[in-house]
């Protein structure tokens, strides 16, 4: 395997590749099968289970890659290495026939079989040329399927408005290509609501529409949270971004701004996820619990999941898989279990962004024992430190390389007030591996944000009160903080307010794509802290500034208080009329709620709507649901 090199941000070297043994040679080759629940041809948009399977004369766990793709072109990841053996595959855009790949692994002597399926055919929803729409396995998605567009048409997009609304919907517009049907997901729609749609195809100059078919939406067989309007939205407020996706815990959703349901993302299993971010054209990141690469215990936040709006799988992986790369990329030997000394990507959290480049970083947890002196640690006193990892995945995610707080930031600097992890994790914490007793939440890492103009990378660090400037340079920069934003960081700050920096913030990055105007939501956690790390007293602040990166000058333009203190959670978001939008994700009192809140520029406040019950992650606004927030 060629030797790791440096390269721009991230410690990089040779792909792993499937099938590519990292140990000592095996004795044995494991004889993979895969079966489909039901036989070929089925309708585009129908559910097939595949099931895979293994035999090994050797001992060892097996896991299975899904990989799938049209037939006559090369295979892309749906599901990398995972102890699960079945994955439901529900192809909703492309017609034809699909190629079906599992590959077996023995985790122990790393030596691969594969298995294929050389076609499996899904057919065409339209009818006799015309038009069709289609149920999903979502309550409130649909599946538009239209026949090609007309003569010298160049985009296809579908407009869909509700039954006594006169405010239509448009998806994002597809590619034509000639002679090929096109499926949209259409989504943004009430619960037995009926919708009309058509195509709207576009040539260059004008639009030409299809024929109109109706829809009516079911009964989603989900139970949404209590939602509330506190301050309905009036002409003040931006009115275009009608729709709100929410990062409620622990299932997303999303509502319009009268508090209508209009999506929504159940787990297969159940189970707990969180979304981090939109994606343009509909999908949306997720991590999310389940069974990893090793079939270990551990199954909190192992998954990193990306879904389409009807909620099916288009590519997955998990931290145990992501974490062998790491070690291997690094030399850093990995042990996440007790009595071990460094683990490496235990677990996804917080963030997950798409790249221009198609790549995705992900933020992951770095558990290590020091005895060093470190945070007052000794051979006598090991001392548990939680720090991070940044790992750049390729569009099979598969990690090309990685960011580690550990190597750039100095680990002496303890969490701000004192925060701890206890085992086994939860409550905002990763799964707690190398002890039982408590580890120190030294960063607690929440965004990320990627800089177009200079293809530099941000990082929030919640515990730490600052946000950092990484030089990832789109892949060719030196791996340097640049800058360190924040109290006791590289700027000065310009502002009379009694406690001007944020802190224990939340979701910073530039709007508009810029480098100047950063927005945030200001937890303020040290801020309300006793004196003298704070006041004493406060709310959560809806929290803007400028920066002359070049002088190192922040100047607040914005404070706005959102009416209570939310010790955590959080978003930011610039919305088209020049308004602001923030999430106070975690309110007050025995039974937490959640607010999303429309601010002026005079940082008084507008439009609010409510989760009772029930803490928000983040929310964002949107216009529709296939064109992701200015910020993202």
């Amino acid at each position: 395997m060629p030797s790791s090199v440096i390269k721009g941000l991230f410690i990089a070297g040779a792909m792993i590749a499937t099938g590519v043994a990292l140990s000592s040679p095996a004795k044995a080759t494991p004889v993979a099968s895969l079966s489909t629940s039901l036989p070929s041809p089925q309708l585009l948009g129908t559910s097939v289970t595949l099931t895979a399977s293994a035999t090994d004369t050797d001992a060892g766990t097996i896991s299975f890659s899904i990989d799938v793709g049209i037939a006559a072109s090369p295979t892309a990841l749906r599901r990398d290495f995972s102890v699960d053996p079945t994955f439901v595959f529900t192809p909703e855009i492309y017609e034809g026939p699909y190629k079906l790949v599992v590959v077996a692994r023995n985790n122990s002597t790393l030596k691969t079989g594969t298995f294929t399926i050389p076609s499996f055919r899904f057919t065409t929803r339209v009818i006799n040329g015309a038009a069709a729409v289609n149920p999903t396995g979502n309550a409130l998605v649909a599946l538009f399927s239209s026949p090609p567009c007309v003569a010298g048409g160049i985009y296809m997009r579908v407009n869909y408005v509700r039954s006594g609304s006169t405010s239509p919907i448009y998806t994002n517009w597809r590619n034509c290509v000639a002679g090929e049907n096109l499926n949209f997901l259409i989504a943004g729609m009430r619960a037995t609501s009926t919708y009309s749609m058509h195509s709207e195809t576009w040539n260059g100059a004008s639009i030409t529409p299809g024929a109109t078919v109706n829809f009516t939406t079911g009964t989603p067989s989900v139970t949404f949270p209590e939602i509330t309007v506190v301050t309905p939205a009036t002409s003040a407020d931006s009115l275009a971004e009608r729709f709100l996706i929410m990062s409620t815990i622990p299932m997303p959703i999303g509502v319009d701004l009268t508090g209508n349901p209009i999506w929504y993302y159940k787990d297969p299993l159940g189970q707990t996820v969180t979304l981090t971010r939109p994606l343009p054209g509909g999908n949306i990141y997720l991590i999310a619990n389940g069974q990893n690469s090793a079939g270990s215990a551990v199954t909190n936040q192992q998954i990193l999941r990306e879904i389409d709006l009807a909620g099916n799988v288009v590519r997955e992986t998990n931290a145990t898989r992501v974490s062998e790369q790491v070690s291997a990329l690094s030399g850093i030997a990995s042990n996440c279990t007790l009595g071990g000394t460094d683990c490496l990507v235990g677990s996804f959290h917080h963030e997950a962004i798409l790249l221009p480049n198609g790549h995705t970083l992900a933020m992951s947890d770095e558990e290590k024992i020091f005895t060093d002196g470190t945070q007052g640690s000794s051979t006598t006193n090991p001392v548990d430190i939680i720090g991070d990892i940044i790992v750049d995945l390729d569009p099979s995610f598969t990690v090309v390389g990685y960011w580690r707080t550990f190597d750039h930031l100095n680990a002496n600097r303890a969490a701000i007030l004192g925060e701890t992890c206890t085992a086994p994790g939860g409550g905002g914490c990763p799964p707690i591996m190398l002890t039982n007793g408590v580890a120190q939440d030294w960063l607690h890492a929440n965004a990320l944000y990627f800089t177009p103009s200079d293809g530099s990378v941000l990082m929030s660090m919640r515990h730490q009160d600052w946000i950092i400037k990484i030089d990832y340079g789109n892949g060719t920069g030196t791996n340097n903080v640049l800058w360190t934003l924040g109290l006791g960081g590289d700027f000065t700050i310009n502002s009379n307010d009694p406690y001007p920096w944020f802190s224990h913030q939340h979701d910073p990055g530039f709007v508009q794509n810029g480098t100047t105007t950063l927005a945030m939501f200001d937890n303020g956690n040290t801020r309300v802290s006793p004196p003298p790390l704070g006041l004493g007293s406060g709310d959560s602040r809806g929290y803007v500034m400028t920066l002359d990166q070049v002088n190192k000058v922040a100047t607040p333009v914005l404070l706005a208080d959102l009416g209570y203190f939310s010790m955590a959670l959080g978003t930011a978001e610039l919305l088209s009329n020049g308004d602001y939008h923030f999430d106070a994700g975690y309110g007050p009192g025995a039974v937490p709620y959640s607010q999303s809140i429309e601010v002026f520029p005079n940082a008084s406040l507008g439009f609010i709507v409510e989760v009772n019950a029930e803490s928000t992650y983040r929310t964002f606004r949107l216009s529709n649901l296939y064109v992701p927030p200015d910020k993202d």
